[in-house]
């Protein structure tokens, strides 16, 4: 009986003891039934023999018998993470995973899995996309290089420690909400740590000012000043909580120097729109004319086939609005346009789904007897099932037709009695594609009847 009260003694002081909190980050546990020191330490922190240092901190005085529901703390910075991977859902052009130790970069493909410490490098219009644990995106276009900091889960708590170190270029992400208070998601340049909580933004290292521009689209990111790229603590700072330098909001960005302070939020450029976003991009070049916008020194253009741009095509800046871009095949794509600003901050950008085909119809007309013309056309590559639609007009727009014929086969034909006047006429290429017609006009030609 006395044995039994001194042990009842000992295990209701342990909550007690509890309530003095370190002043180190710590975790709070609550104790179930048959844990003790050891099992806790062998189970959640980085070595068995850590149980002396729960000891210590939670005051317990036999580590064998813990009281059920009391209350004790584990220093963050020791217990025990597991590795994670990030899988390669895209991929385009070079991108390779540079080598250690003077080993060789090896090519990156889509289903490649990417671990903590591997470093991604991106060529010239090369671009790739990576899905993490969680559903979270990142994506690293072009000229541009990130090393995978941290990529990894707390045993104990569940939290997912994420941080990415930009060493050159620019980096996308698009951040699920998190369900953990201690799950973290950073960005690190040379110039910023960018601690985020749920959101869309961008981080573009512009080396030849040795700076940092991030720009938020969606949510709100904490962004603290770095020196060489170094984060003060093992977990980095929170995201959006007090303590960041500035706190950047949807719509807005900052452009902060290496060495110096976070810099102070700007609102982004209104993006521009497209003159005639739904013409169909026939010519050998599509390109994008874009309406100017105040304040802009420059204006980007990217084409991707689906509408996160998580599978970039092409990424473009331009001092003047407008975009041209070589070699793009047939398709239906997405373009996302944006101006930047005087600092290099990129705007808010706006997006539009666009059609590519191209026109590779050959046509000519000829004078024939009968002051009429013969008109002959042959499409390179033709599908099969296609069908062909002659248009002659006087206007240059086509409108108010003197002729307009469907389904023209055999690829000539002629039209007498023509009065003297200059016309216009076109050949339109239409094809079956996924159940419905797809037009495709040629280009308008012209003659002139003389006699």
């Amino acid at each position: 009986m006395a044995l039994a009260g001194i042990i009842a003694i000992v295990c209701s002081i342990q909550p007690v003891y509890a309530r003095h909190v370190p002043s180190q980050d710590m975790t709070p546990y609550v104790v179930r039934a048959d844990d003790s020191l050891y099992t806790l330490a062998d189970r959640y922190m980085q070595s068995p023999s850590d149980w002396r240092l729960l000891r210590d901190i939670n005051h317990v005085a036999n580590p064998r018998h813990l009281q059920v529901d009391a209350h004790l703390f584990m220093p963050t910075s020791r217990l025990r993470q597991t590795l994670l991977t990030a899988r390669v859902v895209a991929v385009r052009g070079s991108v390779d995973k540079l080598g250690t130790a003077g080993a060789p970069a090896m090519p990156v493909n889509a289903g490649t899995l990417l671990m903590e410490g591997d470093e991604i490098s991106t060529g010239r219009d090369a671009f790739v996309s990576m899905l993490l644990p969680g559903g979270s995106h990142v994506v690293l276009p072009s000229s541009s290089r990130i090393q995978i900091g941290r990529l990894r889960t707390t045993l104990l708590t569940g939290a997912v420690d994420r941080q990415f170190d930009l060493k050159q270029g620019e980096v996308t992400t698009d951040v699920t909400p998190f369900k953990n208070p201690r799950d973290s998601f950073r960005v690190i340049t040379p110039s910023v740590v960018a601690g985020v909580r749920g959101t869309r933004f961008r981080v573009n290292y512009l080396a030849e000012q040795d700076a940092t521009s991030v720009e938020v689209l969606a949510g709100k990111i904490g962004v603290d000043g770095a020196v060489n790229g170094e984060v003060s603590d093992a977990f980095g700072p929170q995201p959006v909580k007090g303590g960041a330098q500035t706190l950047v909001l949807a719509g807005y960005g900052n452009l902060t120097r290496t060495g110096d302070a976070a810099g102070a939020s700007v609102r982004l450029l209104d993006p521009p729109d497209i003159v005639d976003p739904g013409k169909l991009q026939r010519a050998p070049q599509v390109t994008f004319d874009l309406t100017p916008v105040d304040g802009a020194l420059a204006y980007r253009t990217e084409i991707s086939s689906d509408a996160d741009f998580l599978d970039l095509l092409r990424d473009q800046r331009t001092t003047g609005p407008r975009a041209a871009f070589d070699n793009l095949p047939d398709g239906n794509y997405f373009v996302r346009v944006s101006a930047t600003d005087t600092h290099g901050i990129d705007g808010l950008p706006q997006v539009f789904t666009f059609s590519r085909r191209l026109d590779t119809t050959n046509a000519a007309a000829t004078p024939i007897e009968g002051n009429g013309y013969a008109f002959r056309w042959h499409v390179d590559g033709g599908a099969s099932r296609a069908q062909y639609r002659f248009i002659l007009s006087n206007h240059a727009d086509l409108s108010a037709p003197l002729i307009d014929l469907l389904d023209v086969s055999g690829g000539e034909m002629s039209v007498a009695h023509l009065s003297p006047g200059k016309y216009y006429w076109t050949i339109v290429v239409d094809t079956f594609e996924n159940g419905r017609v797809v037009s495709i006009p040629s280009e308008v030609r012209s003659f002139t009847q003389t006699r």
